[in-house]
């Protein structure tokens, strides 16, 4: 076959074209594009032009390709993959075509193998050649796209990753390694390394922290994990492991335990934990992924360590002779299998002979054959000894040999995940601070789902500022798993990944094949551990990182046509606008970032911010903030200025944003509705939206009753119930509470007709405070709003809220002080969970208003505080006005007039005042005039508050203004026209049922022993 690279024959077994020097490649297999955690190896000859004007060309030839097999076969051997060679240098990635967990610490290994197979090849050259190679290496950890590409014959890896490892070769002194701070994390503690830099590297605006690679320690478990940390939980797998060894000892016979589990699960620190509790004489081995170890190594770890702390097995004399010629000194079966079969079980029945022995192998599924069935063979012929073999593994272990737990001498011990609670006391640990575990984050702890490692390596991930990243770890760790599936199960738990968390077996389907089958992957999947069943037909994965470093790994492209796919399933289109809106809009956002802009792809961004703002709009209509809003922005953020239906997301994102307490960017968006947008509708709900929102501007009830002919002619419910709420508010605040019954009446009608809670719960809330203010008795008044609260306030937390307060008052006003509190305390914690800002002024001033007619003046006097200071804080001119009038009553009540007058002084003037404020007003400023001995004024301003009272239809404007009366009359020595309007105000205080207003005209009469 010709050579890829200059045409020549290519002899049929070489690995190396003779002409060129090119490697040979297979033939391209046509794989899916994906990304993944990989390390990129660059490696370069230093000096190579003087080198080559001093050799002749066919030595100089030889010499290389010599170079370069000896590179390839350090690379291959650590489990690398030649990329390519680029003039000198040798690219080479690993992870690719499979993600190994340990591919950063492999090419560690790789590139000191390099340096110092080239020492040797040096030693050579030297003397025969008189010439040297140095090389310089750079070294790098993070995520690529992988795949092939036919048209460039070859496997090709790319991203900022290979670029960086290219820049740190450049950077590295003959015979350096560089490594990049992501090598460093992911390859763990046993790397030996010293900082140098940062560097400036080209092409990177930032600086890169490099190191120097010095040396690679062995891979122990105790320098890779936490084995310092308090034991956490596991109390049935302890207990297993002791029931185990005591049925050993009862026994007299061989025993296995077989503790399996996710990577990561806490597996070796389960038996750590155990030897150091129980303290067994053991010895423990380890199977190694790759390196130099003989077939029956770990074996002969465990038996050398068990040796070492016991030397009776010395007693053997023959046995232990064949023993210490093979599997001790090696790991090789010498002189066979069957031989060192026997010693050991010799061996190992004279050493357990006084008490029992514990031989612990670790991480078996990376044992050969040889060595599990060798471990059968002991588990069978040590019948009469004490020996307890306990087994660490994977899940792997049980899909390679599914019959293993079948003998009744093996006890089958699966680690699962750490509960919620113990989850958290190890995070509280991992991060040094025992109050840490209240201020982990619910996410973070389901995240890990209950897997140690996991929870550890996010954690540190936190501590880096970087919490919502997946660590290269972490990814390395799943990815090699998910990496080594087969065909059928990858593309079944990639598109499962792009659903989410949990998903049935059909919408899997509906993404990528038939029912039957997808259920056959699920099942594999399942006993992998990478999903679960969790009910009829539906799956999820084992831990939400499982899922994310799932869809991690694959290729935008997939991933875009993954969301639009999903975005048409029965189920999505079920759960709403929301759903559809979002896999819509992750499926645009992918195509964008690969730079594919064309009209299929704006027609897909308009779907999205449909579906999204329809979404938004459902949000806000059931009073959820949070969501509305987030669902809005995304929303407004796919619309062009001007396009169709952005502005209505806009609209919608500046009332909710107000509602937020955040006006002043509430208030901007909404007069970039009334600037760009040429919808009569919408201009007409963000004009009556701004009224209410800018305090000397329109008149709210004057755009409401200008928009109304806007909102009827286009029969929107929602613009009439609004513009119905502003004119019924004018009416209230006049004081003419019939007539704001009226446009409630119908505002409530409107509401519910557009389902619209906020605007529903607002009606009800003014409907109570008529019930309040106007003419209908209170015991008829509460009962009526009882009754509003039973027919619409059951599933609507916002109802409960605006019904509440007005409902505590009039409780209030009947003496009856715990319903009062306990309606508060209710609107108080449901407005708490629903976050809009004006329940942080309303809240605090009907609950100081209640503490006022219970006669608490210290307790009304800090709500009312409360109230005014996030009044101001809002910016509602109202409300603060409202905040500071019953501030000032308060004061003087308590006596305090210069209080009292400070606080008028901050009033608005009285023009603009309706005439319920100006009897409010006028009456307080009334007794301010009298305490001060301003007769004329006093009696002026008294008399101007009852003439305003008369104009409304409210007993209790009416009432107080009477009252106010009264007290001037009194301080001015007036009694008999004291009398006369305390009187007065008492008959309307008592026809109305407020209790605690009858009391007080009584004490003015009392203080003039003149008692009707």
């Amino acid at each position: 076959m010709p050579c890829s690279e200059c045409g020549g024959d290519l002899p049929e077994n070489a690995r190396y074209c003779p002409s060129c020097g090119a490697r040979r490649h297979a033939p391209a297999v046509a794989v899916p594009e994906s990304r993944k955690v990989v390390t990129v190896l660059f490696c370069d000859l230093v000096g190579s032009t003087a080198l080559s004007g001093g050799l002749d060309p066919e030595t100089l030839r030889a010499v290389t390709l010599r170079y370069f097999d000896l590179m390839s076969r350090q690379i291959e051997f650590c489990g690398g993959t030649v990329e390519k060679f680029i003039g000198d240098a040798v690219m080479a990635v690993f992870g690719v075509p499979v993600v190994h967990e340990d591919d950063a610490r492999r090419a560690l290994a790789a590139a000191l193998s390099m340096t110092a197979a080239l020492a040797e090849l040096n030693a050579e050259l030297e003397t025969t050649l008189g010439i040297r190679l140095d090389v310089r290496i750079g070294v790098n950890t993070g995520q690529v796209v992988s795949g092939s590409d036919a048209s460039a014959r070859q496997a090709l890896v790319s991203g900022e990753t290979v670029n960086v490892a290219a820049r740190l070769e450049q950077h590295a002194g003959p015979g350096g390694i560089l490594i990049g701070p992501d090598t460093l994390r992911s390859a763990g503690p046993a790397v030996r390394a010293e900082p140098v830099g940062p560097l400036s590297l080209k092409g990177k605006a930032d600086p890169v922290q490099a190191y120097r690679l010095l040396g690679l320690d062995e891979d122990d478990p105790g320098l890779q994990r936490r084995f310092d940390l308090r034991f956490v939980g596991r109390l049935p797998e302890l207990a297993a492991l002791d029931a185990a060894f005591d049925e050993v000892t009862a026994l007299r016979g061989a025993r296995r335990v077989l503790v399996h589990g996710e990577a990561g699960m806490g597996k070796t620190r389960l038996v750590r934990e155990w030897l150091h509790t129980r303290t067994p004489r053991h010895g423990a081995g380890r199977c190694r992924q790759y390196g130099a170890q003989g077939s029956l190594g770990p074996l002969g770890e465990a038996v050398t360590a068990l040796l070492t702390t016991d030397r009776t097995g010395e007693d053997s004399g023959e046995a232990l002779r064949v023993l210490a010629g093979g599997i001790l000194l090696d790991g090789t079966p010498n002189p066979s299998v069957e031989d060192t079969c026997a010693a050991l079980v010799q061996v190992l029945s004279l050493l357990s002979a006084p008490r029992p022995a514990v031989l612990v192998i670790d991480d078996c599924h990376w044992a050969g054959g040889l060595l599990l069935d060798v471990l059968d063979r002991l588990l069978a012929e040590l019948d009469r000894a004490a020996v307890l073999l306990i087994c660490v593994a994977r899940p792997e272990l049980l899909e390679s040999r599914p019959g293993l737990t079948a003998d009744p001498r093996v006890r089958d011990l699966g680690l699962g995940g750490l509960s919620y609670d113990d989850s958290a006391a190890l995070a509280a640990q991992l991060a040094d601070v025992a109050a840490h575990r209240n201020d982990t984050p619910t996410r973070l702890l389901e995240r890990a789902g209950g897997n140690p490692l996991h929870l550890e390596q996010l954690l540190a991930g936190t501590e880096t500022g970087s919490q919502d990243e997946l660590p290269h770890t972490v990814q390395a760790l799943l990815g090699a798993r998910i990496d080594a599936l087969p065909a059928r199960e990858r593309r079944t738990l990639d598109h499962a990944s792009v659903i989410g968390r949990e998903f049935a077996v059909g919408d899997v389907a509906g993404l990528c094949g038939d029912h039957d089958e997808i259920r056959t992957a699920l099942l594999g999947l399942s006993r992998r551990r990478l999903v679960e069943p969790v009910r009829q037909a539906s799956f999820r994965f084992t831990s939400g990182l499982v899922q994310e470093v799932t869809y991690a790994c694959m290729s935008k492209r997939a991933r875009a046509e993954g969301h639009e796919r999903a975005a048409a399933l029965p189920a999505v289109r079920a759960a709403g606008p929301a759903a559809v809106g979002g896999h819509l809009e992750r499926a645009y956002g992918f195509r964008r970032e690969l730079g594919v802009l064309d009209d299929s792809v704006r027609t897909l961004r308009g779907r999205a911010a449909d579906a999204l703002g329809r979404a938004g709009a459902q949000a806000l209509t059931r009073s959820d903030l949070p969501w509305a809003e987030d669902l809005l922005s995304r929303a407004a953020a796919l619309r062009g200025e001007g396009e169709p239906g952005g502005a209505a997301a806009l609209r919608r994102l500046g009332e909710v944003r107000a509602a937020l307490g955040r006006a002043d960017e509430g208030r901007l968006l909404l007069q970039r509705v009334l600037a760009t947008s040429a919808d009569a509708v919408e201009h007409a709900h963000a004009r009556l939206a701004l009224a209410a929102l800018a305090p000397g501007g329109e008149s709210p009830a004057v755009a409401a009753a200008s928009v109304m002919p806007v909102f009827v002619a286009a029969g929107d419910d929602l613009g009439r119930a609004r513009a119905c709420l502003r004119l019924a508010q004018q009416c209230q605040s006049e004081g003419r509470y019939g007539e704001a019954d009226r446009w409630l009446t119908q505002a409530l009608t409107h509401a519910i007709r557009a389902d619209g809670e906020p605007e529903r719960a607002a009606a009800l809330g003014a409907i109570g405070i008529s019930l309040w203010r106007g003419p209908l008795p209170v015991p008829e008044a509460v009962k009526r709003c009882q009754a509003l609260l039973q027919e619409h306030g059951p599933g609507r937390r916002t109802v409960r809220v605006t019904l509440s307060c007005p409902l505590a008052v009039l409780h209030a006003l009947q003496h009856r002080w715990t319903a009062a509190r306990e309606c508060l305390a209710e609107a108080g914690r449901l407005a708490g969970e629903l976050g809009y800002a004006e329940t942080r002024v309303v809240i605090p001033l009907f609950a100081a208003m209640v503490e006022t007619l219970a006669g608490r003046a210290d307790q009304a006097r800090s709500l009312l505080d409360t109230a005014t200071g996030s009044a101001r804080e809002l910016g509602t001119r109202a409300l603060l006005e409202t905040a500071l009038m019953e501030s000032a009553r308060l004061s003087l009540d308590g006596a305090d007039v210069a209080a009292a007058a400070g606080i008028l002084a901050r009033l608005s003037r009285g023009d603009a005042r309706t005439h319920a404020e100006a009897a409010d007003a006028d009456g307080l400023l009334a007794r301010v005039a009298a305490a001060d001995a301003r007769d004329t004024e006093a009696l002026r301003l008294a008399a101007r508050a009852v003439a305003a009272a008369g104009r409304t239809d409210s007993p209790l404007v009416r009432a107080v203004a009477r009252l106010d009366q009264a007290y001037v009359l009194s301080s001015l020595g007036m009694r008999d026209r004291a009398a006369a309007a305390a009187r007065a105000a008492g008959a309307a205080f008592a026809a109305k049922g407020h209790l605690p207003g009858a009391r007080r005209a009584r004490d003015i009469l009392d203080e003039r022993n003149d008692r009707p």
